[in-house]
């Protein structure tokens, strides 16, 4: 075999390897959302907030623990009735299951479960089977064209509030925008690259603040992208960003934040697979009483703040 032979054999099998790894998907990818009229998928979004506090006085012998929790898991289909000239879809969400579970300070105040038979005739279950319209765009951003009815439809009672809740603007765009797609729809991304954003803390931080999340494409293949999310806090103020929290005593507090996501968006179709963010916030403060015994250690106050969102494709 000639040594031209040899060398051209050596190529195909290198290139051969590097497309099988999957090394070589670093093309120029489009990330964006594509919708089709009447198209129909099911999905399941989840959102979680725990605000969880600790203080252990080990001089004393003594430890409390509170955990408060709102848990909230909705399961719908959601059906295209219509795209405009610039890709935005106007999209029917009816609501195929709900569970709901409500703990205020490690007491549980309310639950519920549309699966379950002794839940069937529950005043939340008057939601399953109802129905709002969304306008989504390519970019992921979320409006709320129209949810008069199903907002209509718990007239009384604790529910009521409870399902205002879940029902208002605010709370309908946080289940269903996708928050890790690039807001230019036409840019042409490799992997490795990477887009920001500054955003107000969700609401129920100890200390409200912004943050700057970094998304980065990580990873391309033949049927699906990859971006991951970390986030760090902000200098820059966000005018949205609600008053509350600790105020001036949060200084008195050591504070480290976690804060990442990560998305998966099917090439192919445009559609979303899975996203979620997490961020835990932990503010710590200790000392030590006076007269105690140094080898017992510090009372130690712990408060955590843990807000994760989710959004999957089920179907």
């Amino acid at each position: 075999m000639s040594r031209q032979v040899c060398l051209i054999l050596t190529g195909v099998v290198v290139c051969l390897a590097v497309l099988i790894s999957g090394c070589g998907h670093n093309a120029a990818t489009n990330l964006s959302l594509k919708f089709s009229p009447q198209e129909s998928a099911t999905y399941k979004s989840a959102s979680e907030v725990i605000k969880d506090f600790r203080f252990e006085q080990p001089n004393l012998g003594k430890l409390r623990e509170e955990q408060t929790k709102t848990t909230i898991e909705m399961t719908f289909t959601q059906t295209t009735e219509s795209v405009d000239d610039e890709g935005n879809a106007a999209v029917n969400i009816t609501i195929k299951g709900l569970v709901i579970n409500v703990i205020n300070k490690n007491e549980d105040k309310y639950t519920f479960d549309s699966s379950k038979e002794e839940d069937k005739n529950a005043p939340m279950a008057a939601l399953i089977g109802k129905s709002y319209k969304i306008q989504i765009s390519p970019a992921g951003e979320v409006k709320v064209l129209d949810a008069a009815d199903i907002r209509s439809a718990i007239k009384t009672g604790y529910e009521k509030n409870v399902a205002k809740g879940i029902l208002d603007d605010k709370n309908i765009i946080l289940r269903h925008q996708v928050k890790a797609l690039p807001k230019d729809i036409n840019a042409s991304l490799a992997v490795g690259d990477s887009w920001e954003e500054v955003v107000p803390s969700p609401p129920g931080l100890l200390a409200p603040k912004s943050y700057k999340k970094t998304y980065t494409l990580t990873a391309v293949n033949n049927t699906s992208a990859t971006v991951e999310m970390v986030a760090t806090e902000d200098a820059e103020p966000v005018k949205s960003i609600s008053g509350g929290g600790m105020g001036m005593f949060a200084k008195m507090f050591d504070n480290e934040d976690t804060y990442k996501g990560s998305m998966i968006i099917d090439l192919g179709t445009g559609t979303l697979r899975k996203s979620e963010e997490t961020l835990v916030s932990t503010y710590l403060a200790q000392e030590t009483p006076e007269n105690g015994n140094p080898a017992k250690g510090p009372d130690m106050l712990t408060m955590t703040f843990t807000n994760r969102v989710s959004l999957e494709r089920l179907d």
